[in-house]
């Protein structure tokens, strides 16, 4: 909307002098600067404040636009329409590109009425008010209430609709960003009756459709006020007592108010469904029996890409101490040697056996030791795996696989060890996300388990009594109930959403309202814990040309009374008036009839008009829930129309 340039004292919302922060009227010092509220939308006791103050502004400036508007919707909010006109149109003159002024100004026009009863002069010229405003900005309020016109003033009296139908506006509706208090203005200066714009209206609230499940209307159940002769539970045990009903009068106000206690109050009406266990995830042993295959199969495959490339690895081949005697006797042992001679080869080959023993030992010192090669006494090749060769056995190794004890072969090491330890890292990431999901899974089901025990429990041991939801009842739709700013008293609701005045009523006005208490295939219910979730009500309202039957049902956990489905008999085409046993049968022209159903069982209301309880609702002159009075009121109205 347009910026009005006004703030305001945060202790008592009056308007704060240009260039001051001390308020004039409470003398609060306000530190922060407070955004204005939308006049619309004020408070009653300082709506004459801010009329002041805008009051002020034109006068020093008749061309403030922005105190024009303000002091336009203020008087709006305040239901003063023409004032609201004057001052918004002085607005659009001076402000002719601002487009919230001409939607304002448009939603004034409606002046708080039915746009069904607009005088079509004024819902043409609401269109083009709104039309200019679209065509300066498209908001999707401005749709909103183009969509509401159009469906209410033109189609619900079968005129023609130029331009895009209702539907079409509500598609693109659905595709707009949504806008604060926007579908709530409407309602609120708007009479809207229409049950699709209404559906329509909680959509755009809601931003989803309302639709009805199958389920939802597989499972409507009702109240049995009757008597029952199978057992039935106490009253609510200790540990939901806050869900009693309150024993003292003076509480039932306080707790009758609240709409997510009465929802509580019948949360445990139906026996819970047990709980859907949830399955527990297997342990993967798979992965654990495939990394176990897997993992020293990659192993050995590295060592032998590391062997090949010979990365880290040496082999280096020896003779054997036993070569060397070997070596000796086939040189000498045949030769008749001087001792002298002798010697001097057996010194030479002593030392040639100990060089190679050092040689052997350096390595050895410098590699770890993977293998030493040697032939058996057959001649086969054999291994002595990961150790150094003692005496006895160095005496027959002809070569030497070691590691080298450096950086190369710590690096052998770690690229032979990847593939173990990626296969055990694998395994435990794998058996610790799959243990992690087993106690969610758990801890889920045991969690469900005790909500169904306490549900249970609930449903045996602490659901209401029959007498305490009767008291409910009586209490919701008592004149003194705390529910009426919300509900308004039912019939008088009715009425006015209908545009029918009371006083020019020629017959006594019926009220019928009943649970009802029967199955789904219309036979009595069995099932005890059936109880109060929606009161059916009938109000057949004589006029002075025609009666009018309005009928729904109350959802009682609800804020909201259900708008009526309406049916209009002229009293000339009514045939015959007569009361059968289940309830008012109107014959009319044609051969169709009209029934107006009674309580089920011959039961009274459950709250009505002139019976034994008249302290449940007003007692009045004009209103009835005794449908002999109602009939032969009829009659006398249908005689004088003959």
């Amino acid at each position: 909307m347009a910026t009005l340039k006004i703030l305001r004292c945060k202790n008592c919302m009056f308007p704060l002098p240009e260039g001051t922060m001390t308020c004039p009227k409470c003398k609060t010092v306000n530190k922060l600067q407070q955004a204005d509220v939308n006049p619309l939308h004020l408070p009653k006791d300082v709506t004459a404040d801010y009329i002041r103050h805008f009051q002020a502004q034109t006068a020093a400036n008749p061309k403030d636009t922005n105190a024009l508007f303000g002091m336009g919707l203020v008087y709006m909010g305040l239901k003063n329409y023409e004032l609201a006109q004057k001052n918004l149109e002085e607005a659009v003159k001076l402000s002719p590109l601002e487009p919230d002024i001409y939607y304002y100004f448009a939603l004034s026009l409606f002046e708080g009425h039915n746009p069904k009863h607009l005088n079509p002069h004024v819902a043409d010229r609401i269109e083009e008010w709104l039309h200019t405003a679209s065509n300066r900005q498209e908001k999707r309020k401005y749709l909103v209430l183009l969509m509401v016109l159009r469906q209410c003033a033109y189609v619900d009296n079968g005129l023609q609709v130029k331009g895009e139908s209702p539907l079409e506006l509500m598609e693109k509706i659905r595709k707009m960003v949504p806008e604060t208090d926007d579908v709530s203005e409407i309602m609120e200066h708007v009479q809207i009756t229409d049950k699709q714009v209404k559906e329509w209206l909680r959509e755009i609230q809601s931003g989803e459709r309302q639709q009805e499940s199958a389920d939802d209307r597989e499972n409507r159940y009702y109240a049995s006020r009757y008597e029952y002769a199978g057992p039935w539970p106490i009253n609510r045990k200790n540990d939901d007592t806050q869900l009693s009903f309150p024993d003292e009068p003076e509480k039932i106000g306080t707790w009758l108010i609240d709409e997510q206690t009465r929802a509580d109050f019948f949360k445990y009406m139906y026996e819970p469904d047990k709980p859907v266990k949830l399955v527990k995830p297997s342990l993967p042993f798979g992965t654990l029996l495939k990394h176990l295959i897997l993992a020293p199969v990659g192993a050995l495959i590295v060592l032998l890409i590391v062997a090949a490339c010979s990365f880290g690895l040496v082999e280096r081949e020896v003779s054997p101490v036993q070569s060397v005697q070997q070596e000796y006797r086939d040189l000498y042992g045949r030769k008749k040697e001087g001792n002298k001679l002798r010697k001097q080869h057996m010194e030479e080959l002593r030392k040639d056996s100990l060089t190679r023993v050092e040689e052997d030992s350096a390595f050895l010192a410098q590699h770890f030791m993977i293998s030493s090669t040697y032939k058996d006494e057959d001649g086969e090749t054999r291994n002595m795996w990961f150790h150094a060769p003692t005496d006895e056995e160095r005496a027959l190794v002809s070569a030497y696989n070691g590691l080298e004890k450096s950086w190369r072969g710590l690096l052998a090491i770690l690229l032979v060890l990847l593939p173990i330890v990626y296969g055990v890292l694998r395994v435990i990431i794998a058996f610790g996300k799959i243990g992690r999901q087993r106690k969610q899974i758990g801890d889920e089901n045991q969690a469900r388990q005790d909500a169904y025990e306490h549900a249970l429990y609930m449903f045996n041991e602490g659901r209401p009594s029959i007498a305490d939801y009767i008291l409910f009842c009586k209490h919701y739709l008592g004149k003194e109930s705390p529910l009426l700013p919300f509900t308004g008293d039912p019939i008088s609701l009715a009425l006015n959403d209908n545009h029918i005045d009371e006083l020019d009523m020629k017959g006594k006005i019926l009220f019928l309202n009943y649970f009802d208490d029967t199955d789904d295939d219309g036979n009595p219910s069995e099932a005890p814990h059936d109880v109060l979730s929606r009161i059916y009500y009938v109000i057949a309202i004589p006029q002075v040309d025609k009666l009018t039957l309005l009928y729904n049902y109350w959802d009682t956990t609800s804020n909201e009374i259900t708008s009526c489905d309406a049916e209009n008999i002229y009293y000339k085409n009514i045939l015959s008036v007569s009361k059968k046993s289940d309830g008012i049968v109107i014959e009319k022209v044609g051969g169709t009839v009209s029934t107006i159903v009674f309580p089920p069982h011959g039961e009274p209301s459950i709250c009505a008009y002139q019976n034994e309880f008249p302290e449940y609702i007003t007692y009045s002159n004009t209103r009835t829930s005794d449908p002999q009075l109602f009939i032969d009121a009829l009659n006398a109205l249908v005689a004088a129309h003959k």
